[in-house]
């Protein structure tokens, strides 16, 4: 184990729940009540693209068998990854730069936090001022969709 009092966590092998290793998210009381139940369906997808990255890389399933999928055996991974965790997560970041250029955040800081050029930055800060919150980026901020 790594630091127990850290937010994050990776038990070993030999200690954890499926025998090859366990990834422990801890949240503080505040946070965890922030997020509710929205925090479990969250790690489910986040679960969904490290075993879906597992399988790509390995061949292999979860049971450790070779896996040759066909066209609709992927429903479940682009599901969970193109409708549920890459929306939410592009509401996350976009709410992340409106926070950042409402509390007097430099288009300098966002490029160097964002690894862009300045230019890319400006736009992408531009676009977001010029709009009002998407769907998933009042989510990210509310819990409400």
């Amino acid at each position: 184990m790594t630091d127990p009092k850290g937010p994050i966590d990776f038990v070993p092998a030999d200690h954890s729940r499926l025998g090859g290793g366990d990834i422990v998210i801890s949240l503080t009381p505040a946070q965890s009540q922030a997020l509710g139940a929205q925090a479990v369906d969250l790690a489910h997808w986040f679960h969904t693209a490290l075993q879906t990255m597992a399988m790509l890389r390995t061949g292999l399933n979860s049971a450790g068998e070779p896996y040759i999928a066909g066209p609709h055996d992927w429903h479940t991974a682009i599901s969970d990854l193109d409708h549920q965790l890459l929306p939410r997560l592009e509401g996350v970041r976009d709410a992340a730069i409106r926070s950042h250029t409402e509390g007097g955040g430099s288009v300098g800081n966002l490029a160097t936090a964002m690894h862009v050029a300045r230019s890319t930055a400006q736009h992408r800060r531009d676009v977001l001022r010029r709009s009002a919150p998407s769907t998933w980026e009042t989510w990210a901020t509310d819990g409400n969709q």
